[in-house]
């Protein structure tokens, strides 16, 4: 995993989810781009396949083995997985023709964000020296250099965790949630889909509709409507704290 901040409480989490794995968390000082990470960690992937997964988003029905195993078969040098774009606009399309990306030719798909990857992607984005272009520059001068770059559909669902204004509805498709550690007085109300985190407090008399409150978030009056609350943050009337 890399990090651009907090590395401690994510190597925690790490090992609090799987223990004696041997998590590694690389730091960097500021955030250095996909391309920059990339190029940056290339001699620690200069062995091996390696599957590249942004931590933003949620895949459901994704079989990860199954994407690994069709990439060693197709002796693909970059495999990316892709899907429908997503309605609402804002996300850059990929062309893909033929199951191959790369050339800037083809149909708009959507990158879900899960790429695998022989050691040559990362040592061809550290000679170029990229900041940023993984599937503009990155892409093209490999596509160029004859190495081979394939498309891979799932037909699950892709939710977009790293856009707030998304973020609420995506959590809520998952169906209503609340957390065993949450706090709720008798008479709160909870209306439509909600999603409680550990660690949340409901005071008397509050009431939560179709609300996300994410860890440690508290709402002490009033009501939480169609609204996300950050994570340790509370509420008075419908204010932020």
């Amino acid at each position: 995993m890399n990090a651009s901040r907090c590395p401690g409480p994510l190597l925690e989490e790490l090992e609090r989810a799987w223990p004696a794995s041997g998590c590694r968390v690389a730091f960097e000082e500021r955030p250095l781009g996909a391309a920059g990470t990339l190029a940056g960690m290339a001699d620690a992937m200069s062995r091996g396949t390696w599957v590249v997964v942004n931590t933003d988003m949620v895949i459901v029905d994704l079989d990860i083995v199954t994407l690994v195993e069709e990439h060693s078969a197709s002796h693909a040098d970059w495999t990316v997985l892709t899907g429908c774009l997503p309605p609402g606009g804002g996300y850059q399309p990929l062309k893909v023709a033929d199951g191959r990306f790369g050339t800037g030719h083809g149909e708009d798909a959507h990158v879900f964000g899960v790429s695998v990857m022989e050691p040559s992607i990362p040592l061809l984005c550290r000679e170029l020296q990229l900041s940023e272009g993984v599937f503009s520059v990155l892409a093209s001068e490999a596509s160029r250099r004859g190495m081979k770059l394939m498309s891979r559909e799932c037909a699950g669902d892709w939710l977009d965790m790293g856009r707030i204004d998304m973020l609420r509805v995506n959590i809520l498709k998952g169906g209503s949630f609340v957390h065993p550690r949450a706090c709720i007085s008798k008479g709160t109300r909870l209306i439509g889909e909600v999603h409680i985190g550990a660690g949340c407090i409901l005071a008397d008399g509050t009431t939560v509709r179709d609300s996300v409150m994410l860890e440690g978030s508290s709402l002490e009056s009033g009501n939480l409507e169609e609204r996300i609350l950050p994570w340790f943050c509370s509420s008075r009337d419908g204010s932020d704290e």
